[in-house]
């Protein structure tokens, strides 16, 4: 059995696919990928048991045929290939040739029997996401999700699709919310759902390879995502997730606006210093001046002075300047507003004259 593909389009579609495949050596069959020969089409699988990936590309195909191959081992192989037809060849005891211009490669390969069974689910529920509003929505929380692996109810984003649309993270100690017009995605259904972050690491990868709009279909514990030429399935997280709206504070009590791109300086400059024993970084208010400083007993310190808009009492806080920089990375406007309390509870930030996005982030003691 033959297939003749491009190998831009190969090389692209194992490049999105090897992103969930494990190494755990007591499955070594998880370590490969599914390649399934079909009339005019190649298609390709993956899947760690959590998370699963299928992508189909354009070939030619002389007959049916499946065998599964080493991951990295065809990744490589076809990163160093010219941009010419790739010939794949399933022999005996599946025993599969590669062939690109003056290069062959013979690989071992795995049954399909072998490989886990991909289940059929049965989408109840729709909702169509424009793939720029996704993507966004992602890059807004993600980098908020608990890697504490024994607090499983914040080791994903949870999507709530009720008056409005919202995607929510945390880790105990920082939270972030995205939240958008009904109207901005299509499909009236009203669900909630906690996505694991490597589902949403691989949405991601996925969305930079495709244009069109995404289709997120809720199975009963899985979400399947449906791309033009790809498809993600993931099992849910069926845990409860915490009640966040408890912990934001109303935007009121002392407010500090600034400009973006002064804060986000200050930050990268004094984070310098921080070393690896994370010493947190203080922010001193007095007047509509902001010192912007950090100390290390083994290194020294930083300091630096911005002008701010503040007419509150003096302050001084500490914050996880990492968490202060993420949210800074995922903002877009020109301004930001902070509006605290005291020293010891939680600090709001969000753009200026918006509360679309919003980060909460606990202090920490100097």
């Amino acid at each position: 059995m033959e297939i003749l593909i491009n190998r831009d389009e190969l090389f692209s579609a194992v490049t999105q696919v090897q992103g969930v495949v494990e190494t755990r050596k007591s499955l070594p069959i998880l370590s490969h990928l599914l390649l399934q020969a079909v009339p005019g089409q190649l298609l390709l699988f993956s899947t760690d048991l959590e998370v699963g990936i299928r992508v189909q590309v354009d070939a030619q195909t002389s007959a049916e045929a499946e065998v599964a191959l080493p991951a990295k081992r065809l990744y490589d192989i076809l990163r160093e290939l010219p941009s010419q037809p790739v010939r794949i060849t399933i022999e005996g005891d599946l025993i599969t040739s590669i062939r690109c211009d003056r290069a062959q490669f013979r690989l071992k390969g795995l049954a399909k029997e072998d490989f886990p069974q991909i289940p059929a689910m049965e989408a109840k529920d729709s909702l169509l996401f424009r793939r720029e509003l996704l993507q966004e929505m992602i890059s807004k929380t993600l980098f908020a999700v608990s890697t504490d692996q024994t607090r499983y109810s914040l080791s994903g984003v949870l999507l709530q699709a009720q008056d409005d649309i919202r995607m929510v993270a945390t880790n105990g100690h920082r939270l972030a919310i995205v939240k958008k017009p009904r109207k901005e995605v299509q499909g009236t259904v009203r669900r909630e759902a906690i996505i694991p972050k490597k589902a949403l690491v691989e949405i991601v990868r996925l969305l930079k390879e495709d244009e069109d709009p995404v289709r997120i279909d809720f199975a009963d514990s899985h979400l399947i995502i449906n791309f033009r030429r790809s498809t993600l399935t993931s099992r849910l997280i069926e845990e409860q997730f915490p009640n966040y709206a408890a912990v934001i504070p109303e935007p009121s009590g002392k407010k500090v606006v600034l400009t973006r791109e002064q804060l986000w300086g200050a930050l990268r400059r004094t984070s310098t210093i921080v070393g690896e024993r994370g010493a947190p970084t203080r922010i001193e208010l007095t007047g509509n001046r902001m010192v912007v400083s950090c100390s290390n007993m083994d290194l020294g310190e930083a300091t630096e002075f911005l002008e701010v808009d503040y007419s509150g009492e003096d302050i001084a806080i500490g914050f996880n300047g990492r968490y202060l920089l993420d949210f800074l990375s995922a903002v877009d406007e020109e301004q930001v507003v902070i509006y605290l309390s005291d020293s010891l509870s939680p600090t709001l930030f969000q753009p200026l004259g918006s509360d679309s996005y919003q980060c909460v982030i606990m202090p920490m003691r100097i």
